[in-house]
């Protein structure tokens, strides 16, 4: 008596199916991967560009020591690490709200923005 073939054709016909799923989520997942280190250059190019617009415009002392530290060790990490640059003057704030509408506009989320302080807000001098 001779064996069906049905199981040899139906695990041909799940494979020739599973390997072309398998090798379209890989792409998509190698994609996803690549798109999203390109758009946190991209983001940080914008960032760039923003700030020496922005500080371009602005007197040259506006903005304390630290806080330029802290941004450009937020910059010099291409933008990735947590790295918390907290406005204290007028200026700083100012400055960070107006950052943080550019970057936004651009697409940026909050979340990507470096504008925090570790123990909330403490401005030097009031902000009204």
């Amino acid at each position: 008596m001779k064996t069906p073939a049905y199981p040899v054709i139906l695990g041909i016909t799940l494979l020739s199916l599973t390997l072309p799923a398998t090798a379209l989520l890989t792409t998509l997942l190698t994609t996803t991967d690549a798109h999203s280190a390109t758009w946190r250059e991209t983001k940080c190019a914008l960032y760039q560009d923003n700030r020496d617009q922005t500080r371009a415009a602005m007197p040259a002392n506006a903005t304390s020591d630290a806080f330029n530290q802290q941004e450009d060790a937020f910059i010099a990490s291409g933008c990735t690490e947590r790295i918390y640059v907290c406005p204290h003057s007028k200026a700083e704030l100012a400055y960070a709200n107006l950052m943080s509408i550019k970057m936004m506009n651009a697409g940026a989320t909050g979340s990507f923005l470096p504008f925090v302080c570790e123990g909330g807000l403490q401005t030097d001098q009031p902000t009204q």
